[in-house]
């Protein structure tokens, strides 16, 4: 009867464990994408820095800064985009986990109806 808990449980746990290991690909994939686009970031606003120190023209300076503008708004965009797949990847596995721990529950509970019901029709026979 323990063997069965136990096995029980461990059988009720696997969704919860399948969610946390989704959660942590998940959060393991943001932190690694977050960490190269600081770094990109720092980077570029460097590299921008120096154009524009080096730069004597107010007229080529403006347009430095506005083609920076440009491209920093392009880079936000993109990494808002992978940000948002990776998310929503996420949540499709999650529900996967969810409609296929549903599906198990209904069919451990038709199993445990089913198994009720003859222990009361036994117990039926055995009283009549």
């Amino acid at each position: 009867m323990y063997e069965d808990f136990v096995k029980l449980a461990q059988e009720s746990l696997k969704p919860v464990m399948k969610l946390a290991e989704n959660n942590t690909a998940l959060a393991v994939n943001l932190l690694k994408s977050q960490s190269e686009k600081t770094a990109e970031l720092m980077q570029s606003n460097l590299s921008h820095l120096q154009a524009l120190a080096a730069t004597k023209d107010l007229n080529e300076a403006v347009a430095l800064q506005q083609k920076y503008a440009e491209v920093l708004g392009e880079k936000f965009q993109t990494a808002s985009k992978e940000n948002t797949v990776a998310v929503e990847s996420a949540m499709t596995e999650a529900g996967k986990v969810f409609e296929g721990s549903l599906a198990e529950v209904q069919a451990q509970a038709r199993k445990t109806a089913e198994k009720i019901e003859k222990e009361m029709n036994k117990a039926a026979k055995k009283a009549a």
